[in-house]
């Protein structure tokens, strides 16, 4: 008789109170698992070279200004083996990993990318001068012309978009999340020893197989809802490698609840099986 009453609650007003702070804890453990979201994502710039990556943004870029380029050999006489000399894919992808790493060292300045300007400007001369060409100073300055709207147009579309915005951004978020992240952590701790006090072990087990199935719908929620809601795909954005990086990061990020909620998932199934052993044992030693 002493052992099934206390596998009771203690008293119905502690079972009203736990079961507020299985409430409580689910909407935190959700709060904690976004402000884990944007440490590892907003606040990270590993995350956002990756999202680069994905997006195909150095192939999108470079298909744009290899266009541009060639155009631009079309109207001054040279081919397009030469016009596009300067530039790469892999060129591309790391001059776009320095610009995030600038990001996030809190540079915001548009790299003018020189080099771009040098490396045309004396491919194109080489190429007046294999072909017998008498380059006079017009010349060179018509040369120098194409260069540099060969320069604009590579440090325009390799940049991080609203750069000076982001990182007003990633700056305040560098200050408030890792707190953030520490306090919900802190809190939920709290509430997980005053559950365990407010009522007796099994309920409390039941309580918090609550809190992380609530945490984990929630989450899923946000990793599979909240983006087709948002309608990227019809975003008015130029040139294209931007739009598909900017739709490529947000997919990411919030797909990132998906993991926390397979981790809640996962540890709901796990106190459920244990309340479930632990009531077989129950019913074991009843029985015998």
């Amino acid at each position: 008789m002493h052992k099934n009453v206390s596998a009771r609650p203690r008293s119905k007003g502690n079972t009203v109170w736990a079961l507020i702070m299985s409430w409580l804890s689910s909407l935190l453990l959700t709060l904690l698992a976004f402000f884990l979201v944007l440490l590892t994502t907003i606040c990270s710039p590993a995350f956002m070279k990756q999202q680069v990556a994905r997006s195909g943004f150095s192939e999108t870029a470079y298909t744009y200004l290899y266009d541009n380029f060639v155009s631009y050999g079309a109207s001054s006489g040279f081919s397009a083996d030469v016009m596009t000399s300067a530039i790469s894919r892999d060129q591309i992808t790391a001059d776009m990993d320095s610009a995030v790493t600038r990001l996030y060292d809190g540079d915001t300045a548009l790299d003018s990318r020189d080099s771009i300007q040098t490396a045309t400007y004396d491919a194109l001369l080489a190429n007046l001068n294999a072909r017998g060409v008498d380059v006079t100073s017009d010349v060179e300055s018509a040369v120098a012309i194409v260069a540099d709207a060969c320069r604009l147009d590579y440090a325009n579309y390799v940049a991080i978009p609203l750069a000076s915005q982001l990182y007003t951004i990633i700056e305040k978020f560098d200050r408030i999340v890792p707190i953030s992240v520490a306090a919900m952590a802190l809190v939920c701790a709290s509430i997980f020893l005053m559950l365990r006090l407010a009522a007796s072990p099994r309920f409390a087990v039941r309580c918090l197989t609550f809190a992380f199935t609530a945490s984990a719908v929630l989450c899923s929620i946000g990793a599979t809802a909240l983006v087709p809601a948002m309608h990227l795909n019809n975003l008015n954005l130029n040139p294209a490698s931007v739009k598909q990086l900017i739709i490529t990061y947000v997919q990411n990020l919030f797909g990132r609840f998906g993991l926390f909620a397979l981790v809640y998932g996962a540890l709901a199934v796990i106190l459920l099986a244990l309340t479930f052993t632990a009531g077989s044992r129950t019913k074991r030693r009843q029985n015998t």
